[in-house]
């Protein structure tokens, strides 16, 4: 059984926003942070709180054998490891290959429904859905090609209505990298009544290189797809893809059903989530503008489409934002990372009811690379979050951080 590291270190907040209001930096002294890890890099991209209070980490856990595998880590509402499973042999057998596990959400069932790649063949990758039961046992897991030969990509799983499950990642089609999205019943068999045969793909200007990076259903039973797509220019946008719920572009959302944002240069959306309003929050990031290289980027837009507000955060060098959600009282929180702040996994709570202003902001690292992946806000009104710590000894680790309604850490 892996054991829990403890790593000691100093945090300090020096980072910069273009709000009028100077928002609330979250200081914190001799931190200690939670990791878990064997003897070469792991990492965590998604967690969920379970029903008894615990959480659930997963990501990809790396080796000299399989290469990588998936990591699946169970701990107490205090972060303490309950158990921890690296997945070697899933399929029946060993595949020296790259195995990366992106996404989790909890099921009724008390299960829970994971996304990610599988190296399937002896040359490429598919989109890989697996579904755990309470105990952490498979009950299943299906693979999913696309048409054309190439690798295939899943970032993001959400559940439906129907008790089925819903994918986007990317397919490699004809001009490159598409848009991909995939819609399966409860069991992960295709749902034909999606796009006729449960998989939908978006090529933006077939110029290659678009990616699907999060997608949920909406109240109105569709769905909404968030990512990058290339321009002609062969910069990136901000992408936004509103589907009915047969897998059709909704041509009420901005017209054509896609909605892009950006400038001259490259931006990327990594989430997206439906808001109390009935509209979309969107974050990523902006090479176009802001006050660094790389700024992290919210877009607020309306139910059709139409953009309410953006903002910028960053400060003088690369900052990414990888997770937004809602919180209860009407704003938001956002997990990414700050090389503003000598490369540090950067937490930012939005006001409710503003333009994107500033709430609070939270830095947590040591010497070295540390990245947020994902956020979600717990019953207690705080705030888990993971991602991965560069240690001492030269290896990244599983980060898993607790913190309280104000940004404090608790764990």
């Amino acid at each position: 059984m892996l054991r829990p590291t403890l790593i000691s270190c100093i945090l300090t907040i020096l980072f910069f926003t273009g709000c009028e209001e100077s928002p609330t930096s979250v200081q914190t002294s001799a931190a200690v942070y939670t990791t878990f890890g064997e003897s070469f890099d792991d990492e965590g991209t998604a967690v969920t709180q379970t029903p008894d209070g615990g959480y659930l980490v997963v990501g990809s856990s790396y080796n000299a054998t399989t290469l990588s595998d998936m990591y699946v880590i169970k701990t107490n509402s205090v972060g303490g490891e309950v158990s921890d499973s690296i997945f070697t042999e899933i399929t029946g057998d060993v595949v020296t290959s790259f195995d990366l596990i992106s996404d989790v959400k909890v099921l009724a069932d008390g299960g829970y429904i994971l996304v990610g790649s599988k190296f399937s063949t002896a040359t490429n990758y598919d989109v890989w859905l697996v579904k755990l039961n309470a105990n952490l046992g498979v009950e299943f897991f299906k693979t999913f090609d696309g048409e054309a030969s190439g690798d295939d990509f899943g970032y993001s799983v959400s559940l439906c209505d129907d008790n089925g499950y819903v994918i986007s990642g990317k397919t490699f089609g004809s001009n490159g990298f598409d848009m991909w999205v995939i819609k399966t019943n409860a069991l992960g068999v295709l749902d034909t009544t999606f796009d006729t045969d449960g998989k939908f793909s978006y090529d933006g200007t077939s110029n290659g290189n678009d990616a699907a990076y999060s997608v949920s259903q909406t109240n109105d039973g569709g769905y909404i797809v968030t990512g990058e797509a290339r321009t002609t220019g062969n910069n990136a946008d901000m992408i936004v893809v509103k589907l009915t719920s047969l897998g059709a572009l909704n041509a009420a959302f901005d017209t054509d059903g896609a909605a892009t944002f950006g400038g001259t240069l490259d931006e990327s959306s990594k989430f997206v989530q439906e808001t109390s309003d009935g509209g979309f929050i969107l974050v990523g990031d902006s090479f176009s503008n802001g006050s660094g290289q790389s700024d992290i980027y919210i877009v607020k837009i309306s139910a059709v489409g139409a953009k309410i507000w953006d903002t910028y955060i960053g400060g003088t060098r690369n900052d990414f934002a990888n997770c937004v959600k809602q919180t209860t009282d009407g704003g938001f929180v956002i997990v990414g990372n700050s090389y503003s702040t000598s490369s540090d996994v950067l937490v930012v709570k939005i006001f409710p009811n503003s333009q994107g202003e500033v709430e609070w902001q939270s830095t947590f690292g040591g010497d070295f690379d540390d990245v947020g992946n994902y956020i979600s806000q717990t019953n207690d009104g705080g705030y888990i979050l993971t991602g991965s710590t560069y240690t001492e000894d030269k290896m990244n680790q599983v980060l898993l951080i607790k913190l309280d309604a104000s940004g404090s850490q608790e764990f």
